[in-house]
């Protein structure tokens, strides 16, 4: 379909499992990049999702590294593993495949433009992949899923996927993105070309921003997060801080009821934070905290509810934190959360 034929996916946890799974139903030839047990397990058994009750198998060819270039690469890492996995796939990577970023918080793209990626604190701070990628071949990425793993390595979902792709600056062939959302649509991912990304983006870590780093301190799910009268503050205030940053910025964000309605609405869902405390694995801190507090310090404002959560995650011998330590900790927190309102 208009030259997107191969597609390739580097990462197979939550996300990269279900994206296999999916688009092995589009037409197009997938290949996945594992590596560890969970390679060899996909390698063995395949991919599976279960898709609010349906399951969707498939085998995909996998392994360490992709073997060849493609036409289309999602990236389904965590933010701080993306410099990494574009080094160790690069050969699969010509100037003409799209990339697509799959990373929750503050992407490594967000100021790029026609003369290169650009840099945010952070993020990329080697400058690896704003020398692997040009900005034209890049596409921001906002998944709406709810993805968690089984531990027979089965992905499970409770919502249909929602992706919106849009180009970070000039130069992609809009026939070749086309052809991609038709893929992506064709293998059941409800898929729209976003005019403003950045916008997107941002509303995507209002929530994550206010949800993420709590959940991993305290071990809440999203729903408690909006019943729970002290959590449900604290989120609140983190919101606040970022959506007037943003708003300095000229990005208009949701306001609380949507948050408060957002939380409800997802049940008692861990967040991948939260999913990630409780597995021992290495936090998104810097793309979903730590960039956009530095963003707005350099804008002379400042998050200090964030700056505080962040201490607090960093101070604690395990997350998440048990009942007691959890106790005082949202105690602490709450002394610095902003009024409702305020």
């Amino acid at each position: 379909m208009s030259g997107i034929a191969e597609i390739g996916i580097v990462g197979a946890g939550n996300i990269g499992t279900a994206m296999a799974a999916l688009l092995s139903r589009s037409g197009a030839r997938v290949s996945l990049a594992a590596r560890g047990p969970r390679g060899a397990e996909v390698a063995a058994r395949g991919v599976a999702l279960d898709e609010r009750g349906t399951l969707i198998e498939a085998r995909v060819a996998t392994a360490e590294t992709l073997p060849h270039p493609v036409d289309a690469l999602f990236l389904c890492v965590k933010s701080q593993s993306l410099a990494a996995a574009v080094s160790a796939n690069r050969h699969a990577i010509t100037p003409d495949t799209l990339v697509i970023p799959m990373v929750n918080g503050m992407p490594f793209w967000f100021f790029a433009g026609p003369d290169g990626i650009g840099q945010v604190p952070h993020l990329d701070p080697q400058g690896v992949l704003a020398s692997s990628l040009s900005p034209g071949q890049v596409l921001g990425a906002v998944l709406l899923m709810t993805v968690r793993m089984d531990a027979a390595g089965v992905a499970i979902s409770s919502n249909t996927p929602t992706l919106s792709l849009g180009p970070v600056a000039g130069g992609a062939d809009p026939a070749r993105i086309a052809a991609l959302i038709a893929l992506l649509e064709a293998g059941g991912v409800r898929s729209d070309l976003c005019p403003d990304i950045r916008q997107k983006v941002l509303v995507k870590l209002l929530a994550n921003l206010a949800t993420n780093p709590l959940t991993a301190l305290t071990g809440a799910t999203l729903a408690e997060t909006g019943r729970d009268k002290r959590l449900r503050g604290i989120a609140l205030g983190l919101a606040g801080a970022f959506r007037s940053w943003a708003a300095a910025r000229g990005h208009d964000l949701p306001g609380d009821d949507w948050l408060v309605d957002l939380l409800l609405d997802a049940g008692e869902f861990p967040t991948s934070m939260l999913q990630d405390a409780r597995a021992g694995r290495a936090l998104e801190l810097d793309a979903i905290c730590r960039a956009p507090l530095e963003l707005a310090r350099r804008d002379g404002r400042d998050m200090p509810l964030l700056a505080r959560l962040l201490a607090e995650i960093g101070a604690a011998e395990r997350l998440p934190l048990p009942a007691t330590a959890r106790d005082a900790a949202l105690n602490r927190l709450r002394e610095r959360a902003p009024a409702p309102g305020g």
